[in-house]
């Protein structure tokens, strides 16, 4: 297969790239549970369950360990996150949608240490958050040393993401079904298959540590037989969505009582873990992530009235305030112990009104799970794909999906948003824009900015502006002062008042006749420049960089369309044109996906060999279209390429192929 077909089938190295990035969050969910069992033998002197080590404490050591804990996590904040603010999947998805932040390692393995410091201590937090935070960056460096496009890297970035979360709970499709409906709202297949490829790879590395085992155990196969069973399961999705929600404002109520309190970030966090000992004093089931106790609702374990009843309330107030105290982790697994424990209530109901369904309670407790969870991410494949991972029980499968869907319904009657888009609003983040909308807010200036265009001196004489003009066929000509700061612009249309004045040719000097112009910033969105062209004259902005306006490139009306048509209509169009010179208009032609025009400079190994023997088309994939050559006046002159053709540096070529070819070629030529 031919280069170019393989680059029309789309570009092999993402997924490389995604296979990489599988393996690394694979590592991610190892090292990090590593560490907190090492944190917590050395901590506690015990390993094993956390549950199992705060049953065994003394009562003074719950009170210690958990406040020493939050301690601890806020010193390691301090002394290395220099953004000190929490950062989770809402931030992600800022990232992603907006890129309005980066992903940068440093502080994402300090914010790891201060997650599996509180962790390790009996925080009643998740160990989701950091290893799906930790996969993000290392697809971020991916992304960097790979040097992929913006499109791309916001695709690897789902990728570390989808990693991180099928090596945190053996759930690769869960993983993937999260990115595509949470983080990117995308279900393209360009998206979908290398996302779900590095979850899949990163499951199965964690196999070959781990084992596949199922993260809960249940006993036997559940299923659900007859109308009324099946009926109940919807009817589930009420109260496991409205119990999502209420998890939801108890999280808000703990960030904003410890807000309330002018205390230093350390004091805070030893408090947090104070609140969650004394909790554990009684109920040593708050301890942790909550998937020891889930484990137990799950077997029938834990008392009903003695024990289930209250930890319906109190592990939610454990989990408020570690997280509002500032103790970094995810909240996946406490929703999930929450939704175990109300479907077990409601299976106990069930059981009682009906005991002749002899439906078994725990698959209204894994029901349960799928409830909230759907109900605070409103991702109803998500939650049911996870659920039918985590268990490997097929029978429940449809119920699932009819349980998470009716939680979804219900939660999004009692709150728009989900725990993610909440934060995301309140930042003033459009979360309900439409996809032409995000496009042109998720993309910058300087992603489509063209760095060719036409500039004079402003002592240039009309004279030479209107050579330029006749031998460019531009119709903007920027002026610059002799430092390259921008001042103004020369239209052509403007040009045609000095016309019938040859006279004034030599006299008349940019300065003169050049008009003044808008001009943007290259980190500026789309949606931020877009009003500026609302004059129908108006067909492209320059692009300049600090207060020194130094001219970068332009921007234009095409970029615009081509950019949605692109990111919205998924069609990789030229963003060029070929100049015919008999013919007045420029003709726009399509090229495959993936395929690119550049225009490469001659390096020195190439200069003296003929176009025949260059060896382009064989070593690097590349067709030579036009050679670019200028005479002793500076004058572009553009030339066939005829194969006896001797090469000489200074020279230009105008090449066609793949896009990593043609990076490939730059790379080489340095």
């Amino acid at each position: 297969m031919s280069k170019l077909s393989r680059a029309s089938l789309g570009a092999p190295l993402i997924y490389v790239h995604a296979a990489v990035v599988g393996v690394l969050g694979a590592f991610c969910g190892i090292g990090f549970q590593g560490l907190v069992d090492v944190l917590q033998a050395t901590v506690t002197r015990r390993t094993g369950r956390i549950l199992d080590v705060a049953r065994s404490l003394p009562w003074w050591e719950r009170l210690l360990v958990p406040t020493l804990g939050g301690l601890a996590a806020a010193l390691v904040v301090r002394l290395l996150v220099k953004r000190t603010s929490a950062f989770g999947v809402s931030d992600l998805m800022e990232v992603v949608s907006l890129r309005r932040l980066r992903v940068r390692m440093g502080s994402t393995v300090g914010r790891s240490l201060s997650s599996a410091c509180v962790i390790a201590t009996g925080g009643s937090v998740g160990r989701e958050g950091p290893i799906i935070q930790l996969g993000a960056a290392f697809a971020s460096r991916v992304a960097h040393f790979a040097k992929v496009g913006p499109r791309r890297e916001a695709i690897l970035l789902g990728c570390g993401v989808a990693a991180g979360m099928a090596a945190a709970y053996n759930a690769p499709f869960a993983g993937a079904f999260f990115v595509m409906e949470v983080l990117l709202a995308n279900f393209a297949m360009d998206v979908f298959v290398p996302v779900i490829l590095s979850a899949v790879v990163s499951a199965l590395v964690m196999h070959s540590v781990r084992g596949d085992a199922a993260i809960y155990v249940i006993p036997g196969d559940l299923h659900l037989d007859g109308t009324l069973p099946v009926a109940a399961a919807l009817l589930l999705g009420i109260p496991g969505g409205a119990l999502a929600v209420l998890f939801m404002r108890t999280l808000d109520a703990g960030v904003r009582t410890f807000a309330r309190l002018h205390w230093p970030p350390e004091a805070k966090a030893a408090l947090g873990g104070l609140v969650v000992g004394v909790i554990g004093l009684g109920f040593p089931e708050v301890w942790g992530n909550g998937y020891d106790a889930t484990s137990e609702v799950l077997a029938a374990k834990l008392p009903v009235l003695g024990v289930l009843l209250p930890l319906l309330l109190l592990k939610p107030l454990a989990t408020g305030t570690t997280v509002g105290s500032g103790g970094a982790g995810g909240v996946f697994t406490p929703t999930l112990f929450l939704g175990a424990a109300a479907g077990t209530l409601f299976g106990l109901g069930f059981q009682w009104a009906f005991p002749s369904y002899g439906v078994p309670v725990a698959a209204f407790a894994v029901m349960g799970m799928a409830s909230t969870i759907a109900g605070t991410t409103h991702a109803p494949l998500m939650s049911t794909m996870m659920l039918f991972e985590m268990t490997h029980n097929r029978g429940l499968l449809l119920p699932l999906l009819l349980v998470t869907i009716s939680a979804v319904v219900t939660s999004r009657s009692l709150s728009r948003d989900s725990i993610y888009t909440r934060k995301l609003r309140e930042r003033g983040v459009p979360v309900d824009a439409s996809l032409e909308e995000l496009t042109l807010r998720q993309t910058r200036v300087r992603d489509v900015m063209r760095a060719q265009l036409e500039r004079v001196r402003v002592d240039t004489t009309f004279d030479d502006i209107l050579q330029r003009f006749q031998e460019t066929r531009a119709d903007v000509i920027y002026v610059v002062s002799h430092e390259e700061r921008l001042l103004g612009r020369v239209d052509l249309q403007a040009v045609k008042t000095f016309l019938n004045q040859p006279e004034l040719g030599p006299i008349v000097i940019a300065a003169d006749v050049m008009q003044p112009t808008v001009w943007v910033d290259p980190d500026r969105s789309l949606a931020e420049i877009i009003e500026l062209f609302d004059s129908p004259d108006l067909e492209e902005l320059p692009v300049v960089e600090g207060d020194e306006r130094v001219l970068l490139g332009r921007v234009t009306r095409r970029d615009l369309i081509a950019c949605l048509d692109l990111e919205v209509l998924k069609r990789q169009s030229l963003r060029a044109r070929f100049m015919v010179q008999d013919d007045s208009e420029p003709h726009y032609v399509e090229l495959p996906r993936g395929v690119s025009l550049a225009r490469v400079p001659i390096p020195r190994w190439l200069a003296g060999r003929t176009i025949g023997t260059s060896g382009l088309r064989e070593e690097a994939n590349l067709t030579i279209l036009t050679l670019v050559d200028r005479d002793e006046h500076g004058v572009e002159h553009r030339v066939v390429p005829d194969p006896g053709v001797v090469l000489h540096q200074g020279q230009s070529l105008v090449v066609l192929g793949a896009k990593e070819a043609i990076a490939a070629f730059r790379a080489r030529t340095g």
